[in-house]
């Protein structure tokens, strides 16, 4: 699955995500490859096999 989220601002140490919606999504800088632009659209794809991954990184849960 394939999801778009547009940047819109940086906090701290995140860059604030949101998605069609209007939903947002504090996202850790440190997990992108690289700083984004604001305005920038960035697609993540989530495979069936990471999404309990994602979920933890999200909730700031440990395996």
């Amino acid at each position: 699955m394939n999801y778009e989220l547009t940047v819109i601002d940086f906090k701290d140490d995140e860059v604030i995500l949101q998605d069609k919606e209007n939903r947002l999504i504090y996202w850790p800088k440190d997990k992108l490859l690289q700083i984004p632009e604001i305005g920038q659209t960035l697609i993540f794809s989530i495979g069936d096999n990471n999404k309990a991954e994602l979920l933890n990184e999200l909730l700031g849960m440990e395996n």
